[in-house]
């Protein structure tokens, strides 16, 4: 059924550029399928995805777009593709302590990754813990940050969470 429904979509999407070329465009290398999304707050509303580019140097799965609701004004996030588990509570939980991005919504389609839709981190203030490690800063921060990343392990494990992917260059600093 799975394989069925996305050659329907996908037909559907050819025919529309053949009759209406000019009412579509998608912008190079990002996926057309994810159109909207489901909302965790306010829960179950649908919220509008425009995609926008790939981050430099990006994971092949991250994506820049444009979240709008009427909730929600347009905001620039960040879109994470995941053909695995994700555990979405254990997310929102570390975020809820201000230690994640926060998660706005997700995007579950049979027969694609789901797509995790969260606040993006402007490079410009943010880098990956191993980007920093690279550098003469971090040497004099080591301390702080292990003190940090042990907080988080601690949060995680009185919930009974496990972060299946805390590895450096999954923790922004």
């Amino acid at each position: 059924m799975g394989i069925y429904s996305n050659v329907c979509c996908s037909y559907s999407i050819a025919c529309r550029l053949v009759t209406e070329p000019s009412r579509i465009s998608f912008v190079p290398l990002t996926p057309h399928i994810y159109e909207s999304c489901t909302l965790l707050e306010p829960e179950g509303k649908e919220g509008t995805l425009t995609f926008v580019s790939q981050p430099n140097n990006a994971y092949q799965r991250l994506f820049l777009a444009i979240l709008s609701s009427r909730s929600i004004p347009n905001i620039q996030i960040l879109i994470k593709l995941t053909l695995y588990s994700y555990s979405q509570d254990v997310h929102k939980h570390i975020a809820d302590t201000g230690l994640a991005p926060k998660l706005y919504g997700y995007v579950e389609e049979e027969g694609t990754p789901t797509a995790y839709i969260m606040e993006y981190l402007d490079p410009c203030a943010w880098e990956t813990l191993h980007q920093f490690l690279k550098s003469d800063a971090a040497a004099a921060d080591r301390t702080q940050l292990q003190e940090t990343l042990d907080g988080i392990i601690e949060k995680l494990e009185l919930k009974n969470y496990v972060h299946g992917d805390l590895q450096s260059n999954n923790i922004m600093i």
